[in-house]
């Protein structure tokens, strides 16, 4: 009877009011017209439940037909709940079988747009905004990025100087450079500025993904998280926060890829019941509200992106992501292979084509060598060296692409293409190392060549320096030559120096490195060109030409240890001339590696002391990551190993790490070698040795021997113990802290993987024709620095 008097009902149900304040105190209150008996409901929908809940409980009323009947229905607990909620509601009145909706208005103070500042909207993103951050923040975010058809990511940075960090005396560090790439960089640290998220406690009430648990960055109800926009899939990564801040104030929270983003691709960051350190949820920022919540607004600057936001919503919700419980969300997108490499490969494919060789993926050495002078030749007896027989010293012209010239200080000068051109030629220099195997006894034997980068901001001459070194060459059968990494060596320190008290010249080191590693290429082909070194008589065995050379031109290899085996990521990714390459002590991406170095104290002196904002600090590592890609592996390391750049042929590398190192973080060394695809030894460690870690997590382990590919392996020198012949009394080293700080406990290990035996032996054999790796270290995991195990 009710149903069939519904039908008779005149118009459909009308809101007397459909404000929070209003209905959280006296209730929905309808407008009701018809005749009969009618039920009554009102219910609401959100976009995360379209389909609509119910806010009061159902009510016949009954309709006299004589004009408007005003009828107030009492909200349920959950009802009260959801009216309260701040997110945006369609409420719906149902009378029989009529209904009406209307927009709830939102009036309570928790929930009413407030104003926030835009004066600022034309160069930093307003949805983080609110006390303490910074322009920037969050980061990476493209807010600061233009569309671009002609780019490979459809994307161009525009950050605009006023935006940058700046120094003591107000100076923004210039955004010209990093507007020529069309993305941020593919290992970017994320970063935002999170009230309340700035400390330990909170992080743990967080709980969010951290870097020893690696795989619960797929959990259902992860806090944050960061999802492929074109595929939806989430990218694994962990969560901290700044340790190394002085106060919550100043402490950024830290999203790192596990593995570096994709190139040219899209990343949607997206956060969620963030906690204080009491356990209370964080409120999301007001400018971010605006499109969370759909609040209204007059404002154009905020108008203007509400469709974009739409759209990442949508594909949050795919995700299984709420809109209604983000903190924050954004996107941002990654440069592309050719925003990072198209200068290297310019400058590589010119100066080759130079010599001759125009087909670089072919392995097949064409044309001339460079020209080279020697200019010292040092003969050893057996006990003044018992491994090197003579050392060779000399130039080699490279052409150079830096204005005014390949010396410290030295950047690109573009053409109307965005290219580097060439101003004239460098004259690199050379040290080379020749062992008693290839020149004593009645059958010396050529060694295999290969060059060799050395450490942080050093020189050349630790291919001579370096006792690993030569052992390797004698006992292994290798010549070592090195040049000065430049860019990176010890005559760019006074540039660097200055660098850091002035970022906006950056770029000097970032040209310099790229000049650097051609610089390197040049010399591989030196050593490989038949007439090469070897048209000279100090690498023959008796010193002329008529004599056999030391030098076996069949292959050349790559071994680098420290800075040269960072560098020799990037170089690897770029060498016509070698396939196979031994990194000892690697990692990447050097604004994640520094905080966590050791060696990074002295340089962050002179930095900090002239950017004295400590918020910007890992914003500005982060920034200057961009220019680095261009010169590091960071930039190249998923284009390293099977699929190679253009005009590259594919290659392979072994990773040699120390557990614990105090300069080259194992996070970021992980981060690589997952990024190139490479598979581990196991046992990695003894068990209990790293606990709570999960060690080289989503690294295969190596199924059989000998094993055919990229490798890691970790090389440990045992627990903290006292020493059995002691000074020091104890010997041995702790693992790496979780923090991004060094490792400053224990003994470094630095520098023990690569003179172990048995690390020099799996060297020897994945440095080969038909190299492959062997299991040198049996059924227990690599051990170095003569521990035996426990």
């Amino acid at each position: 009877e009710a149903d069939a008097a519904t039908k008779s009902a005149g118009k459909k149900p009308r809101f007397a009011v459909a404000t929070q304040t209003s209905i959280l105190k006296r209730g929905v209150t309808l407008i009701l017209r018809g005749r009969g008996n009618v039920k009554v409901s009102v219910s609401s929908s959100t976009f995360d439940d379209p389909a609509a809940g119910r806010l009061t409980r159902r009510r016949v009323v009954r309709l006299r037909g004589k004009g408007r009947k005003r009828v107030r229905l009492p909200l349920t607990a959950a009802g009260r709940e959801e009216i309260s909620s701040c997110e945006s509601r369609v409420l719906v009145a149902r009378a029989g079988k009529r209904r009406a909706r209307t927009a709830l208005v939102r009036t309570t103070a928790a929930c009413a747009p407030k104003p926030i500042d835009l004066s600022r909207a034309g160069e930093c993103d307003f949805i983080g905004q609110q006390a303490g951050s910074r322009c920037l923040l969050p980061y990476p975010d493209d807010y600061n990025t233009v569309a671009d058809p002609s780019s490979p990511s459809g994307r161009r940075v525009a950050l605009s100087s006023a935006a940058m960090p700046t120094d003591l005396g107000g100076t923004p560090i210039d955004a010209a450079p990093y507007n020529a790439s069309d993305g941020f960089s593919q290992g970017a640290t994320i970063l935002v500025r999170v009230p309340g998220l700035d400390n330990p406690a909170a992080l743990a009430r967080t709980d969010a993904v951290p870097v020893n648990h690696l795989g619960r960055y797929s959990e259902p109800d992860q806090p944050i998280v960061v999802i492929d926009a074109e595929t939806g899939q989430r990218h694994p990564v962990w969560v901290e926060i700044d340790s190394n801040a002085s106060s919550p104030a100043a402490t950024a929270l830290e999203v790192h890829p596990a593995v570096n983003f994709a190139s040219g691709r899209r990343y949607i960051v997206a956060m969620r019941d963030l906690r204080a350190a009491a356990g209370d949820v964080i409120p999301a920022p007001e400018g971010f509200r605006y499109y969370r919540d759909a609040l209204p607004s007059k404002e154009a600057a905020i108008n203007g992106r509400r469709t974009h936001f739409e759209s990442l919503f949508a594909k949050l919700r795919d995700a299984g992501i709420r809109r209604s419980d983000l903190y924050l969300a954004w996107d941002f997108t990654v440069a592309s292979d050719e925003s990072n490499s198209r200068r290297m490969l310019h400058i590589r494919n010119h100066a080759f084509g130079l010599l001759g060789d125009d087909d670089l993926d072919d392995l097949t050495v064409e044309g001339d060598p460079p020209a080279f002078t020697v200019t010292e030749t040092q003969p050893f007896t057996i006990a003044e060296n018992a491994d090197v027989a003579r050392r060779v010293r000399g130039t080699f012209t490279v052409p150079c692409y830096l204005q005014p010239s390949c010396a410290p200080g030295g950047t690109f000068q573009l053409g109307p293409d965005g290219l580097p051109t060439r101003n004239g030629d460098w004259q690199a220099n050379f040290d080379c190392i020749i062992p008693r195997s290839a020149i004593d006894g009645p059958t010396p034997q050529p060694g295999k060549p290969a060059p060799y980068g050395h450490g942080l901001f050093g020189k050349a001459e630790e291919v001579y320096g370096s006792s690993f070194q030569r052992g390797l060459a004698n006992q292994h059968g290798f010549v070592f030559c090195a040049t000065d990494e430049i860019g990176m060596s010890a005559g760019d320190l006074p540039t660097t120096a200055g660098i850091l008290a002035n970022l906006s010249t950056f770029p000097r080191l970032a040209d310099r490195l790229q000049q650097g590693l051609l610089n390197e290429l040049f010399l591989g082909r030196l050593m490989l060109h038949p007439d090469g070194l070897l048209s000279h008589g100090s690498f023959h065995v008796d010193g002329t030409t008529s004599s056999p050379g030391v030098i076996d031109t069949t292959e050349l290899y790559y071994v680098g240890a420290s800075q040269g085996g960072i560098m020799g990521g990037a170089l690897t990714a770029v060498a016509p001339d070698f396939t196979r390459a031994a990194l000892n002590v690697p990692a990447m991406n050097y604004s994640v590696l520094l905080p966590r170095s050791v060696d990074y104290d002295s340089f962050a002196s002179v930095l900090e002391g002239v950017y004295t904002d400590e918020l910007s600090h890992p914003l500005i590592l982060s920034l200057l990551q961009m220019l680095w890609d261009r010169g590091e592996p960071n930039g190249y390391a998923h284009r390293m190993t099977a699929d190679p750049l253009p005009e590259t042929p594919p290659h392979e590398v072994l990773m040699q790490v120390a557990l614990g190192d105090h300069q080259v973080t194992n996070f970021q060394a992980d981060v690589e070698a997952r990024t190139i695809g490479a598979a581990t030894h196991t046992p990695i460690l003894d068990p209990g040795r790293w606990p709570d870690v999960d060690v080289l997590w989503n690294v295969p382990a190596i199924a059989s021997y000998p094993y055919d590919g990229s490798a890691i392996l970790y090389g440990d020198i045992g627990p903290v113990r006292a020493n059995p012949s002691p000074p020091p009394a104890t010997i041995g080293v702790p693992p790496p802290p979780l923090e991004n700080v060094p490792n400053r406990q224990g003994e470094d290990p630095h520098g023990a993987p690569r003179g172990a035996p048995l690390a020099m032996l799996a060297i020897a054999g994945f440095l080969a024709p038909d190299g492959t790796l062997a299991n040198v270290c049996g059924a227990d995991p690599c051990y170095a620095g003569g521990y035996a195990g426990p």
